[in-house]
């Protein structure tokens, strides 16, 4: 690229290297190529001058580059659940089409942003939850244009590494235990306030006794495609009262605790094809906890291995007390 200062009569097809606002409010943005209608306005605005760049031959306007850096991250918008939507030059947004988690190739990324200053890929971290409508990802390039050959690099290092991964699941069944009295409104009003977000609908919302048989009879009988269990008492063992119900039902738990404060106490296991989760007690609250993370890759239909529970440890700190 090329900077200069120009008269505007000479400025014809060159790009505007800032943005330029006019007397009348109106604004000429930086990048755009000076065609004779800016001259004009420029010329009634009394302004003389204005900077330019001229894009070489070996250069790529921002606005092309960015838009293949794009088609490169997300080569089939279906498949993705993704859609673009252009922002000021060099600028571009990729927004969920539907609601779910981000699936991320983070190292490839990162191989990306390590190319080129002027070329950045900005996105949520990896399996954050987003809304339909929600911008997952943001891709800049910073100067009006970049080398071709340093896009090339970036372009190189792979695509498809940006999707939304959808939810699968439709509903959700909720079970809470009880010593005696009634489970209370409160803590199915911070469950429904979870699953608003992820678009889904509680298929039933059950309260039987805080026993192995009365839970284990109430499991045989769950319509939701996900089982999320709220003991009257925090889960202190495979061993407990909720675990073994689902034991008794026929069920299996693969996992007790992750490395997550508040959520420590999660249990996750499966009756047949549907998966259930203990949640813990700070599940009572609408304050995010460990096995919300743990929850909204599995209606989306992210594997979770014991690798990725253990990963959660770093940044697993949630609460400050």
């Amino acid at each position: 690229m090329m900077f200069d200062t120009r008269p505007v009569r000479l400025a014809k097809g060159a790009l505007l290297a800032r943005d330029i606002t006019l007397a009348s409010g109106a604004q000429i943005a930086r990048g755009r190529q000076i065609g004779p209608e800016d001259i004009a306005a420029l010329t009634m605005a009394g302004i003389a001058e204005v900077p330019v760049v001229e894009v070489e031959p070996h250069d790529v306007p921002a606005d092309e580059a960015v838009a293949r850096l794009a088609k490169a991250l997300v080569p089939n918008l279906g498949d993705a659940s993704v859609r673009r939507e252009e922002g000021p030059f060099g600028c571009l947004d990729l927004i969920a089409s539907a609601p779910g988690v981000v699936g991320l190739d983070t190292q490839g990324i990162t191989r990306m942003n390590r190319v080129d200053e002027g070329i950045a890929v900005i996105t949520m971290r990896q399996f954050q939850r987003a809304r339909a409508g929600e911008v997952i990802a943001k891709l800049r390039i910073t100067p009006l244009a970049v080398k071709r050959s340093a896009l090339s690099r970036v372009l190189s290092e792979g695509e498809d590494m940006i999707r939304l991964r959808p939810v699968l699941a439709e509903t959700v069944t909720l079970i809470q235990t009880v010593e005696g009295g009634d489970a209370g409104q409160g803590a199915e009003a911070a469950i429904r306030a979870r699953l608003a977000p992820l678009g889904l609908k509680m298929a039933e919302s059950l309260v039987v006794a805080h026993r192995e048989e009365a839970l284990a009879e109430a499991l045989l009988s769950v319509t939701g495609d996900v089982v999320l269990i709220l003991p009257a008492r925090p889960t202190v063992d495979r061993h407990d009262v909720a675990p073994e119900a689902v034991r008794r039902a026929g069920g299996v738990i693969t996992r007790f605790g992750i490395p997550v404060d508040p959520g420590a106490s999660m249990f996750a296991g499966g009756l047949g094809s549907v998966p259930i989760l203990g949640l813990p007690d700070c599940a009572r609250l609408t304050a995010l906890n460990g096995t919300d993370w743990v929850f909204e890759r599995l209606v989306c239909g992210v594997s979770i291995s014991d690798d990725d529970l253990a990963n959660l440890g770093v940044g697993g700190l949630l609460s400050r007390g």
